[in-house]
């Protein structure tokens, strides 16, 4: 396939903890390029032999960074603030979601989402958390974020494929009065294809 030179980023090196074969989820050492579409493959350039597709590898973030955490030292205003220090609230972490071979055979599997009630601000999260958020559990933030999810189409005819998932998110988003779901998915319709 032919890429423009203003549309790819060629020459890159990863000395790994960064990216991993989609196929294999295998961590990748070595010479890789990307496109403007944030679609990273192996090689040096497209013209370097077959190349294979990589992708980032999921951060897991630490367990303290799920906290909204006070600093001791605004003691002064929480007091004047009456805010509660002793009750702290989990807020939804990231999740890099995966198919598993079962979903490919259906052909699709459900993502799910949290958005901040006052920002464009999403984020992926497990089945765990969304059914935490969903039922309004206690310990979570449940209030600052809507959620919902996507039945993601991962096999099939390629452009149909592609123009579902674009079809779900279009229709998400005017559904729930929503916007930016699209470019926080980097306008990646066909992402877990195969």
């Amino acid at each position: 396939m032919y890429y423009p030179k203003s549309q790819i980023q060629t020459d890159l090196y990863t000395k790994g903890e960064h990216l991993q074969l989609v196929s294999s989820k295998e961590e990748y050492i070595g010479y890789y390029w990307k496109t403007s579409k944030n679609e990273y493959l192996t090689g040096r350039n497209p013209q370097d032999g077959s190349p294979l597709k990589l992708e980032l590898i999921p951060v897991a973030l630490p367990s303290t960074l799920s906290t909204i955490t006070i600093e001791q030292n605004n003691k002064v205003y929480n007091t004047l603030k009456n805010i509660d220090t002793s009750k702290t609230l989990l807020v939804p972490l990231y999740y890099k979601s995966s198919p598993t071979q079962e979903d490919y055979e259906i052909g699709y599997f459900t993502r799910y989402f949290a958005k901040k009630q006052n920002q464009n601000l999403y984020i992926e999260v497990n089945k765990n958390t969304f059914n935490k958020l969903k039922t309004k559990n206690e310990s979570y933030d449940y209030k600052s974020y809507s959620i919902f999810e996507l039945n993601w189409q991962i096999s099939g005819n390629k452009d149909k494929v592609q123009q579902t998932n674009k079809k779900i998110i279009f229709s998400t988003e005017r559904r729930l009065r929503i916007e930016g779901l699209t470019s926080y998915l980097n306008f990646n319709y066909l992402e877990f294809y195969k």
